[in-house]
């Protein structure tokens, strides 16, 4: 019974390998290769599509959310107009006009801090 307890215990995690340095040393190589060839895979695949991702991440900047519908037309390479409709500039300068101003975070346009429509702005000075 002592025996089924020592992992918990935090004893059978300190004791030796069953293998030699060699071999963990093939592991290690092993697991590298994978890392690397997956490091590989994915700076490739970011690189190819980089336009694609410019595109999309300047569209979450204005809009914040893209459902994945949205998404997945998008990276068809349908137009943003046609997958969320022309936008109207005087309705959304109105709104914006109309709506406080939020202290934004820098180089984020229209971002409000906090969570649940709290923030900064609705922070005293015994909570901050």
């Amino acid at each position: 019974m002592l025996r089924a307890l020592q992992p918990f215990l935090g004893r059978e995690f300190s004791a030796e390998p069953d293998y030699s340095d060699e071999i963990a040393r093939e592991i290690d190589d092993e697991i590298r290769r994978i890392v690397e060839m997956a490091h590989s895979t994915a700076s490739r695949v970011l690189e190819e599509h980089k336009d694609e991702l410019y595109k999309i991440a300047d569209i979450l900047m204005r809009r914040e959310t893209i459902e994945r519908d949205e998404f997945l037309a998008l990276l068809d390479g349908r137009s943003e107009d046609d997958v969320f409709g022309p936008e109207e500039p005087a309705a959304e300068a109105k709104a914006e006009s109309t709506e406080p101003k939020a202290p934004g975070l820098p180089g984020v346009p229209n971002a409000k801090p906090g969570l649940a429509g709290g923030g900064l702005s609705q922070m005293t000075d015994e909570t901050a």
